[in-house]
């Protein structure tokens, strides 16, 4: 038998059909295809809904490794239907943040579950012969599989040290051909992974647990942060990845830039560096455990940015670099300066989830709305186009953190924020409010909120108007025949225009009409038409 793997990327699939983060390649599936190809194992990645839609496809291989988040379940269902349904024999293996909750899988029935990070454990998989025969999987940490009807899972492994992940584990770069339109997507690379913040909630968990003030969230010992007596997960309590993944490691230098430039090799176009909070890239010692002190490490963020600059694609402006997710608490004149002065234009991503001071410590979250409004300003002052995030159902939302929310975001606006992000809660498996329920629609607080973010946003679009934006063709339009989606290359709405268009065509696109808060339809203009 051969072995060769299908990795399945489902992430943000949902039901079987991406409708949001259509332009967006993770990491996760090129982190999977670098331990099989360092293995010598042949394998290739399809979206879940390529194969949804081709079942041809799986005539190819022998064995299918899915990465897929929580939401992405029904998608992950559909494609084990299929696979089981097309062969008696080959391996099953499902990861990614869908791990967290390894009883929600039991009825697809997986070979086995990679918990957490997945480098090391697929490895020692693979390196046993996992692919080819019987091995114990009780003896392998960080797994979990089904036995006798139950779901058994393994103790936790280590988390990964910064050495190995740049020495021992590098993403695959020759596997982004394998995506449609991967010219004309956001390639994501990792540059640390983890969280520093290892606060935590102080409310009422579901299941009684509560803060008993131990003190330890904010002790000077990093180490003490990362222990909990009442066993609540650290960070913000909507999110788990300090849980799941740790606090920040990050990967050197050198390999940053080397897997950027192969990518940009092969055709690539838009890249983003991919982090938690960029501002964490080598600061402070390990384990680094307080968000927002000691501040950034100016003289290794500099360093990183000008060697990235330096590349051909950069400095010829056919390719983009973005940094996204930045800690408010961390960003200063000083890291924008350094952006500016490192030629990085950037929309620095920026949490504040509520506008409520005391929300936001109520939840764990760093930092408070003051942190937000000042980096706005600052971002702005430095020519960059800040985004600012918020959710709404939060647990502990009420009408007066919703009314201080309208008024945070009217004043992140007024400083200069580019574009509100507004997103319902989701329960998130190893998180803090895992077991609280989803945010719905039909609220009306969410709705106050959803109102408010949908005006802020279309009045921003309506600045675009007139003006001529460099992008890249990526897909026909779903709802307009004859027309083409086209990404930006740099900072700017997502744009439709006549015509169809190649994915990874360079295109100067005129503003002519906002269609939603979200998007903007022009027309196709010369570069020599004063671009």
């Amino acid at each position: 038998m051969t072995n060769r793997v299908l990795i399945v990327d489902a992430l943000s699939a949902g039901t079987g059909q991406r409708r949001s983060s259509r332009d967006s390649i993770g990491c996760g599936p090129r982190a999977v295809a670098g331990v099989l190809e360092n293995n010598d194992i042949p394998c290739q990645i399809h979206r879940v809904e390529e194969i949804l839609e081709k079942r041809a496809i799986l005539r190819k291989f022998d064995h299918a490794a899915i990465s897929a988040m929580t939401m992405d379940l029904p998608a992950v269902t559909k494609f084990v239907k299929l696979w089981y349904g097309s062969r008696t024999h080959g391996r099953l293996l499902i990861g990614g943040p869908i791990s967290a909750d390894p009883l929600s899988l039991i009825e697809l029935n997986p070979d086995v579950i990679v918990i957490g990070e997945g480098e090391a454990t697929l490895e020692e998989l693979v390196t046993k012969g996992f692919l080819d025969k019987y091995v114990e999987l009780s003896e392998v940490r960080g797994v979990a599989y089904p036995a006798g009807g139950k779901i058994v899972t393994t103790k936790p492994r280590d988390f990964i040290p910064s050495k190995a992940l740049s020495d021992d584990y590098r993403p695959s770069t020759t596997r982004i051909i394998d995506y449609r339109a991967y010219q004309a997507s956001k390639v994501y690379v990792e540059v640390t992974r983890g969280c520093s913040n290892f606060r935590r909630t102080n409310l009422r968990l579901e299941d009684g647990r509560q803060c008993s003030d131990c003190g330890n969230c904010d002790a000077d010992d990093p180490a003490a942060r990362m222990n909990c007596p009442e066993d609540i997960p650290p960070g913000c309590g909507f999110c788990s990845v300090p849980g799941t993944w740790g606090p920040p490691r990050s990967r050197t230098t050198e390999v940053i830039v080397e897997e950027v430039r192969e990518l940009l090799d092969l055709g690539v176009h838009r890249i983003v560096l991919e982090s938690p909070g960029f501002l964490d890239f080598m600061r402070g010692n390990e384990p680094l455990t307080d968000p927002c002190y000691p501040p950034a490490n100016l003289n290794a963020i500099r360093d990183l940015l000008e060697r990235l600059n330096a590349l051909p694609q950069v400095t010829n402006k056919t390719a983009h670099i973005a940094i996204e997710n930045m800690k408010a608490c961390l960003f200063t004149e000083d890291v924008a300066k350094t952006l500016v002065d490192s030629m990085m234009s950037s929309s620095p991503n920026i949490g504040l989830e509520t506008g409520s001071e005391k929300h936001l410590r109520d939840i764990g979250k760093c930092g408070s709305p003051g942190d937000v409004i000042s980096a706005v300003r600052i971002a702005t002052k430095y020519g960059m186009n800040p985004f600012v995030y918020f959710i709404y159902g939060l647990p502990g939302e009420d009408e007066e953190t919703i009314t201080e929310s309208i008024e945070v975001m009217r004043e992140v606006s007024k400083a200069g924020a580019e574009r509100i992000i507004l997103y319902g809660f989701r329960p998130l498996p190893g998180s803090a409010f895992e077991k609280y329920p989803e945010s719905s629609t039909k609220d009306e607080l969410g709705l106050l909120l959803r109102q408010e973010a949908d005006k802020i946003n279309r009045e921003k679009k309506d600045n675009y108007l007139g003006k001529i934006l460099r992008g890249i063709a990526a897909e026909p339009s779903w709802v307009r025949h004859g027309y083409t989606m086209v990404n930006p290359l740099e900072e700017g709405p997502l744009m439709t225009v006549p015509g169809g268009y190649s994915p990874g065509t360079l295109l100067d696109v005129r503003v002519s009409k906002v269609l939603s808060s979200g998007l903007v339809a022009g027309e196709v203009v010369q570069p020599d038409n004063g671009t």
